[in-house]
């Protein structure tokens, strides 16, 4: 009986054994360097400081953290249902089905955003209704269409000592979101949440371009997130700022499942667990408790990436004939719809990789391309500015289904007939020519790229100094593993090639952009920022796969799991070098990741707010409160102005009406502002006010605060009373004023 227990915590054979030894001691590891980090002054925290953080609000957050993560499950199945129904074959793991389902979730929930809050009707009853329906259906073409292509059954194929260090690791994000009743990050309030809560107020959405906060505006509105979020805030009754930063464990999940598929389609089932210690490296796994567009755009694209890697894997002439797989055009266009940077990223890599295989790929990307392009373009007139009504929106996502059809049975044949005479790559091993010249277009790719990249964009901000300063471990763990398993899984690591050369091209390409306008500024800006998320994530599979690659050289000997311990050690221990003390670009070893979890946790995120976990104190709430009075009374409504009045908009100052109310706010302050970071074009200065008051807004928010010196004549209450509005409710802080009667 002892024997059967120790084998199946260290494992039978004598280098699983080893293995085990390696990870135990790197949780060792991890919980010295946390004791280490915790004794310093600007890094430090208690365990027992964080244990109150978590408890203080546990009440708040983990019953929203279940409820979200039940909406998600639900989406996550109805999604899956949705892909079967429309064709999909039977998903071969669970963790496929997952994706997929996540995948479809972001489309569905977004053309049903459009559809419905076009009209008004994006209400719980209704939602929850569509996904009992999906439900239904799936139960009554169950045998027919089982969602599984194999028995669901729960084996462990890694030792149970291989675990503790993982999980550790990959509790960080819990840490914060158990602790956090608002999402963690300052941009994201007016970027993700005040539409998500707008959602969730008022069961609409009634033009492309609805964004209520005024700092920033259709450009960065993403619709795939705000069709998600949105729908689970409204199913769940969860106001937006909460339900955001709920969402942050489904993301958790997903991304941490997404990785493992990945690697695991692209290096092996071995590499899919070791880009679970690679992945916290990432600057992304820091931003997952944000729950931002760019993070949550990531397990898609991944998704997308091991699609594309799975018809690659295919036998010959097994994806041609015109049959449409939903699948890939779902991975692909709720991309684009989450995080049109990221979207149009993959959307490169994934060209790349058509480029070097058009026999292999054409046939089932072409249409799956054609789809994904269709489904994304109201997202291309958000952010183009194109005001139209939802609705239209919403009905030209149901065209782009149809579409997908047509295009597999009538361009794949076309395709594969025209393609059946080019040269097809050999299968893995072998580094024939064909195989060769692939390898050397990618790598030409790369060394152009950053060749360009250098050439308009001066250290240390080119992508070259990025990836080593900043990303160092996994650069070279990536490098390492492509020359010692070239040979053994080259498809991979051409399709991970052609991932890096395309966030590396769409880099370099920035770097050739005017800077003249604010369209021009916001690209050298917004481009490298998501590539700065992309690269470290595609190395990061790289390292896992590395791992992979030397842990098959059995010639190597001990020496294979003493570099697996070289690793750990370097992902683990916070030395030598200095301590990662903040949420910033760059390689945070674990136990970094995990200390600024859980002093996070203690403290709080808002430091520089009225209040540290809640962002905005009693006053303000007491206002946001009024304000949802009227909402719930019909007479503020979904596109009912409301002008707010202040010294400051910035949302440490005032109070963020559009983030916690979602209605339409207009700011005028002393401090008017138009640039990258605020094109919202809604941020006006008090010159702007007699034309705004005449311009019948239903409401007026004052906050007399800090505009006393300013000296106006007559004073601000007595202008908004002469434009015809009347005082409705007032605190120490604020006036709300109404229109009329």
């Amino acid at each position: 009986m002892t024997s059967i227990v120790l084998d199946r915590f260290f494992g039978r054979a004598p280098s699983v054994r080893t293995v085990s030894v390696a990870m135990l001691l790197g949780a060792a590891v991890l919980c010295s360097g946390l004791a280490q980090i915790s004794a310093l002054p600007d890094a430090g925290f208690s365990f027992t400081g964080a244990v109150e953080g978590i408890r203080s609000q546990a009440a708040t957050t983990v019953p929203a953290g279940l409820l979200i993560a039940l909406a998600v499950a639900l989406d996550v199945l109805a999604g899956a249902i949705l892909l079967r129904l429309l064709g999909a074959p039977p998903f071969g793991t669970l963790s496929e089905m997952i994706l997929a389902g996540f995948t479809a979730a972001v489309v569905l929930e977004t053309a049903t955003l459009l559809l419905l809050g076009g009209l008004g009707l994006f209400r719980w009853p209704i939602l929850l209704a569509l996904q009992l329906a999906l439900l239904w259906a799936w139960h009554a073409t169950g045998r027919a269409r089982p969602l599984l292509a194999c028995r669901l059954a729960f084996r462990p194929r890694r030792p149970a000592a291989w675990w503790p260090l993982v999980l550790a690791v990959w509790s960080g994000p819990l840490i914060v979101q158990l602790a956090s009743p608002a999402a963690p990050f300052f941009d994201v309030l007016p970027n993700h949440v005040a539409p998500v809560e707008h959602v969730r107020a008022f069961g609409s959405f009634e033009t492309l371009t609805t964004s209520p906060s005024p700092i920033y505006g259709p450009s960065r509105l993403l619709l795939g997130y705000v069709g998600l979020l949105g729908q689970l805030a409204a199913l769940t009754g969860v106001r937006g700022v909460l339900a955001t930063a709920a969402f942050a464990l489904p993301l958790t999940v997903v991304s941490a499942i997404s990785m493992r598929h990945l690697a695991a389609r692209l290096f092996g089932g071995s590499a899919g667990f070791w880009a679970l210690l690679a992945f916290p490296l990432t600057f992304a796994f820091m931003r997952l408790p944000d729950t931002r567009g760019t993070v949550m755009a990531l397990p898609l694209a991944a998704f997308a990436l091991a699609n594309v890697a799975g018809l690659l894997r295919a036998r010959r002439g097994a994806v041609a004939g015109g049959r449409f797989d939903p699948t890939l055009a779902a991975a692909l266009g709720a991309t684009l719809l989450v995080h049109p940077l990221v979207g149009v990223t993959t959307a490169a890599a994934v060209g790349g990789l058509l480029l070097l295989e058009p026999r292999r790929l054409a046939p089932a990307l072409a249409p799956a391309a054609v789809t994904a392009a269709l489904l994304a373009v109201p997202q291309a007139g958000t952010m183009l500015g194109i005001g139209a009504p939802s609705w239209l929106g919403g009905a030209w996502m149901l065209v782009a289904l149809p579409a997908g059809y047509v295009a597999a049975r009538t361009a794949a044949p076309a395709l594969s007939n025209l393609l059946a005479g080019l040269p097809a790559a050999p299968g893995q091993g072998r580094l024939s020519s064909v195989a060769l010249v692939q390898v050397l277009l990618v790598l030409g790719a790369i060394g152009v790229s950053l060749i360009i990249a250098r050439a308009g964009i001066l250290p240390p901000d080119d992508p070259a100094s990025y990836l080593v300063d900043h990303f160092v471990r996994i650069t070279a763990a990536t490098v390492a593993g492509a020359a010692a398993g070239l040979l053994v899984a080259r498809r991979g690591w051409i399709v991970l090639g052609s991932a890096v050369a395309a966030g590396l091209a769409a880099w370099a390409a920035s770097s050739l952009v005017g800077r003249d306008s604010l369209t021009e500024q916001a690209i050298h800006y917004e481009v490298p920022k998501a590539i700065q998320y992309w690269l470290p994530v595609m190395l990061a599979v790289g390292s896992a796969g590395a791992i992979a690659a030397f842990m098959r050289l059995r010639r190597l000997g001990p020496l294979r799991p003493l570099a697996l311990g070289v690793f750990i050690l370097a992902a683990t221990f916070p030395y030598p070098g200095p301590v990662i003390s903040s949420i910033q670009i760059g390689e945070h070893r674990a136990s970094e990741s995990l200390a600024l979890a859980f002093r996070e946790a203690e403290l709080g995120y808002w430091q520089s707010f009225p209040d540290t976990r809640l962002i905005i104190g009693p006053e303000q709430e007491e206002v946001v409160e009024r304000l949802q009075e009227e909402i719930a009374a019909g007479r503020l409504g979904p596109s009912t102005g409301v002008l707010h009045l202040a010294a400051s908009f910035q949302q440490w100052r005032s109070v963020p009406i559009g983030v916690f109310t979602g209605a339409i706010e207009t700011s005028i302050s002393l401090e008017p502002e138009l640039s990258i970071h605020t094109e919202g074009g809604r941020l006006l200065g008090f010159d702007s006010l007699p034309a705004e008051l005449a311009a019948g807004y239903g409401y007026v928010v004052l906050e007399p605060g800090g505009l006393e010196e300013a000296g106006f004549e007559p004073p601000l209450d007595e202008q908004v009373e002469a434009a015809g509005y009347r005082l409705i409710w007032s605190n120490s802080i604020a006036q709300v004023f109404a229109r009329g009667g």
